[in-house]
């Protein structure tokens, strides 16, 4: 993550949007020029093609969930902040939708396209090191396995919730993850 904003930062927010709204089908060159107001020669002259644009969307929706997550872990590290951190993942407002439909998409891209999988890997590992270092400081016995364990259970919750409606989500993630926690913080060694 960068201080500086993004090449062509305007054209990422309209592709961002673009994916959240109709995943990597409604994405093109065309349909960004059309989102952002501007012509496609301004597009083309940042995103040679769509495989450019589509990993330059998802680092910069990466990056703004790296930047709402270092707010999070500016604070004592503790169960408490764990769990605000883990909310972010999850589609509770209109923003974090936006971001797991995102995420969801270039996912499912990076499983069949390599030129997208290396960076859906970065990301994976930035993840699974930081939940790692904030179980092993919680004194969670195995924290590798558990964190592993917990972005998988977030994946899924992040997957679930967006199959309801939005009311319904906080309470559904409570009870999916906060049993999970529970134990997480009474096997603390």
């Amino acid at each position: 993550m960068t201080d500086q904003p993004p090449r062509g930062g305007h054209l990422l927010d309209a592709a961002v949007r673009l994916i959240a709204g109709a995943g990597l089908a409604g994405l093109s060159i065309r349909a960004v020029a059309t989102e952002a107001g501007v012509s496609l020669a301004q597009v083309q002259y940042y995103f040679r093609s769509k495989d450019e644009l589509v990993t330059a969307a998802f680092e910069h929706a990466s990056d703004q969930f790296l930047a709402r997550l270092a707010v999070v872990l500016d604070r004592p590290r503790s169960l408490r902040r764990l769990r605000s951190a883990i909310d972010l993942w999850l589609p509770l407002d209109e923003d974090r939708e936006q971001w797991v439909k995102v995420w969801l998409a270039f996912v499912g891209a990076a499983a069949t396209r390599p030129e997208l999988a290396e960076a859906a890997r970065q990301t994976d590992q930035q993840v699974t090191a930081w939940l790692t270092e904030e179980l092993a400081a919680l004194r969670v016995a195995d924290p590798a396995t558990e964190a592993a364990r917990l972005l998988a259970l977030i994946d899924g919750t992040a997957l679930r919730s967006l199959t309801l409606p939005l009311l319904t989500r906080p309470t559904y993630t409570r009870t999916t993850l906060t049993p999970y926690l529970t134990t997480l913080a009474n096997a603390a060694v």
